[in-house]
């Protein structure tokens, strides 16, 4: 390739600088700087690499600095990000503070929903079901998401950053022109995005496979650009560089990948990399002369390290610092008399603009109208960018979407439309999730139950949606229910459900945990409830339910004991049945960032029930609370629980039972005391559960704990005198993707220990 006259001079000092003589060059710099200026097409090429692409920042700032004009930025993945953003508008500190303010941007990148955004009966169904893995059957295939994020935060984010840009515009018409590289799925040729929708063009190069679900742009599907060209050099010279910058990210990469190499992703991505180093070395080859290559050397940073991106910035610093003679021969050939940064960019957000409808396309089984009646609230107003994505957002947090992505078009002068375009699901209709849970008891009980759960939703227009529940082992379920929403928070659940479990019965005269009798609890419900979602702050239900309880003893029914005064004291233990109808109010306020180990936020569910069978009627209470708080690594937990249940108190209504509805024992439960040891119809417990964060579990943000419970309280009849009992657990725990895992050690009162481990959901009694 034949180098332009122009760049005689910079290509000879470059040559002249690497060989460690003189700067032969300096003549022919003086010369240009007397002459007038000389175009120079000089071409940024921004290559792949996760979070370290913050240090791309360092080179737009020399590149600010030497008043060098950018002809065309050309990225890959991140490089895209931060070319695009830049190309936008966006000042490179704005960039960076924009990464900065953001709470924690490995969540955004990865779409982790914030607990307290999910809808009231998501954040229930995910505490049932806390395997996060979700598997889908469509046309009689099984199927699973096409990433562990689906990207839409990521891409509302993008969205709004470059709210000035124009939709369907030319990349060409940016403050700088622009090109976002990707691959297209279907025959993995590259595609160099030059027009269209910039967030989502942005958003496609960065799909890495099995990490971010593919994007679909005109009817193609396309994926990460790093697949084929993750330092696109041959872009920029396909488009006629004269002088390529090239910031290569992929040094340093295979011992930090060794290190990292502790989860799914990390691995994942690794494996990607070794894929990527083909085309990154076949790229590094085309480099010319009087191109300048910048390699950060980031050995001991990742490209997961979101949270460290003025480290990653500093090092990138240091590189462009290392190549400072090839930037100052640049600048003496392709300095331009302005600044680059009075360079107007588009202002298509500051028009003024009405949304005066919405559109929808994409959609197949969801109606377009449920998508309109969630952004209703924009119609006939002036359209803000933040707006528009906290609307979208809601959307998404249904679990309907994999992608909503929107353009406005214009109807007549300053009246637009707002186009949403969204992506289903596309491994639906039909959804299975799983449970596991186990837990055992030094001398205590050894519990273990599976769960599969069934989920149909849109079996009608309105979205009406089928769930069934299947659970074996020590806890087993079978259940269906049918949940009709009516919109504006209004929804109808009818259900069938039986369940049954073992359970341990202990003796009531002694303070320790000694068993007499192993039980079955077994019941069977059907019942209706209509609910009420405030905001996805409260939500209330009333409902109605007719069910038939029973206990089965499944030991010896006639137990003796010889007590320490001698004398003989015996147990007769009866199965009893009852069957009841209820009337149902509950009122649930649930703000907390976890359900397992909450680090902020608070919990109040408050039960009252109605129970009227064949001879008389009874009441029944119970409050249940948590407050949490976290103060950096330290988090603590206040909780409060209050219960009152009279069904003993009416004739012919479970005398004979020798189990009361109100239970403790467990972890933060009285942890002393084994599962189930304390029973009544009355119920007082307090706890104050202080933990420390030593670890944030990496890409799958496993949340490691140490701890320690301090807990007062009993579980009494209500013919007996309340005694408070002490508890104090120390332990360590990992809040996970398939629920709590603890181990714990607990001692209180009466003598009472207890050694336990948990896996996956915890048991309830009940």
């Amino acid at each position: 390739m034949r180098t332009p006259s122009y760049l005689a001079g910079f290509a000879i000092s470059i040559c002249t600088c690497l060989a460690g003589t003189a700067p032969a060059w300096a003549q022919s710099a003086s010369t240009a700087a007397t002459s007038p200026y000389s175009p120079v097409n000089v071409t940024l090429v921004l290559g792949g690499g996760g979070a370290k692409g913050f240090a791309h920042l360092a080179i737009l700032r020399r590149l600010e600095r030497d008043n060098v004009k950018i002809s065309k930025i050309i990225g890959t993945s991140v490089g895209a990000v931060i070319g695009g953003l830049y190309a936008s508008g966006m000042s490179t500190d704005d960039i960076e503070k924009f990464v900065k303010s953001m709470d924690d941007p490995f969540k955004v990148a990865l779409d982790q929903v914030d607990r307290t955004d999910l809808p009231h009966r998501s954040r229930a169904y995910q505490q049932q079901y806390p395997v996060d893995i979700e598997v889908g059957v469509k046309n009689g295939q099984f199927s699973f998401a096409r990433g562990v994020s689906d990207g839409q935060r990521f891409l509302t984010v993008l969205q709004e950053l470059t709210a000035n840009v124009p939709p369907n515009t030319s990349f060409d018409n940016l403050k700088v022109p622009f090109r976002a590289v990707a691959t297209r799925y279907f025959d993995g040729e590259l595609t160099a995005f030059n027009h269209g929708n910039l967030a989502l063009a942005i958003r496609a190069s960065m799909a890495a496979p099995a990490v971010f679900a593919p994007v679909e742009i005109d009817g193609q599907t396309y994926v990460d650009g790093g697949l084929v060209a993750n330092l696109p050099v041959e872009v920029a010279l396909r488009e006629g560089a004269d002088v390529i910058i090239a910031s290569y990210l992929g040094d340093n990469t295979d011992e930090q990948a060794a290190k990292d190499s502790g989860n799914a992703l990390t691995v994942a991505n690794q494996m990607l990399t070794i894929l990527m180093r083909q085309n990154e070395k076949r790229n590094l080859a085309m480099l010319r002369p009087q191109d300048i290559l910048v390699r950060p050397q980031l050995k001991d940073l990742g490209s997961g390290d979101f949270d460290k991106a003025s480290q990653i910035a500093l090092v990138g610093q240091q590189a462009v610092a290392s190549q400072d003679a090839r930037f100052q021969a640049l600048a003496q050939v392709a300095a331009h008399p302005d600044s680059v940064l009075t360079i107007n960019p588009p202002s298509f957000a500051e028009r003024e603009i009405t949304i005066a409808r919405i559109s929808v396309t994409g959609n197949e089984v969801i109606p377009a109208d449920y998508v309109k009646r969630g952004l209703v609230q924009l119609i006939g107003k002036e359209y803000k960018p933040t707006e528009v994505g906290t609307a979208l957002n809601d959307l998404y947090t249904t679990g309907n979407f994999e992608r909503l992505n929107y353009e406005l078009v214009q109807i007549d002068g300053g009246i637009y439309e707002l186009a949403v375009d969204v992506n289903e699901k596309t491994y639906g209709p039909n959804y299975f999730r799983t449970s596991l849970g186990f837990l055992s008891e030094i001398g205590g009980i050894n519990m273990f139950a599976m769960g599969l759960g069934y989920r149909r939703p849109w079996l009608s227009p309105t979205g009406l949606e089928l769930n069934v529940d299947v659970g074996v082992g020590a806890q087993s379920t079978l259940g269906a229910s049918l949940y009709q929403p009516f919109g504006n928070g209004w929804g109808l659940n009818t259900y069938a459900d039986y369940r049954s479990q073992e359970l341990p019965l202990y003796r009531p005269d002694v303070s320790n945990a000694e068993r007499i009798a192993l039980s079955t609890i077994r019941r069977q419900e059907m019942g209706v409830d209509l609910s009420y979602d405030f905001s996805k702050k409260f939500t209330a239900k009333v409902g109605l339910s007719t069910n038939q309880t029973s206990v089965t003893i499944d030991t010896a029914r006639q137990v003796s004991y010889l007590a320490d005064d001698g004398q003989t004291i015996s147990y007769k233990l009866q199965d009893v049945s009852e069957q009841f109808s209820s009337v149902n109010l509950e009122f649930t306020a649930d703000q907390l960032d976890s359900a397992s180990f909450p680090t902020t936020g608070y919990y109040a569910d408050l039960e009252s029930s109605r129970t009227v069978n064949r001879v008389s009627q009874t009441d029944s209470y119970r409050l249940r609370s948590l407050w949490a708080q976290s103060f950096g690594p330290h988090v603590i937990n206040l909780g409060l629980n209050l219960g009152s249940d009279h069904v003993f108190e009416c004739d012919n209504c479970f005398n004979n039972s020798p189990v009361a509805p109100l239970f403790l024992g467990g972890f933060q439960a009285m942890g002393a005391y084994q599962y189930g040891q304390l029973n009544g119809d009355r119920l007082v417990h307090a706890q104050s559960t202080y933990m420390y964060r030593l670890s944030e579990g990496g890409i799958f943000r496993q949340r490691t704990y140490v701890g320690f419970v301090a807990e007062v309280g009993d579980a009494w009849l209500h013919t007996q005198a309340m005694s408070l009992k002490y508890s104090g657990t120390a332990f360590i725990a990992v809040d996970s993707k398939i629920g709590d895992i603890y181990f714990g050690l607990a001692s209180g009162s009466g003598n009472n220990k207890n050694a336990f481990v948990q896996l996956g959901r915890r048991f309830t009694v009940w």
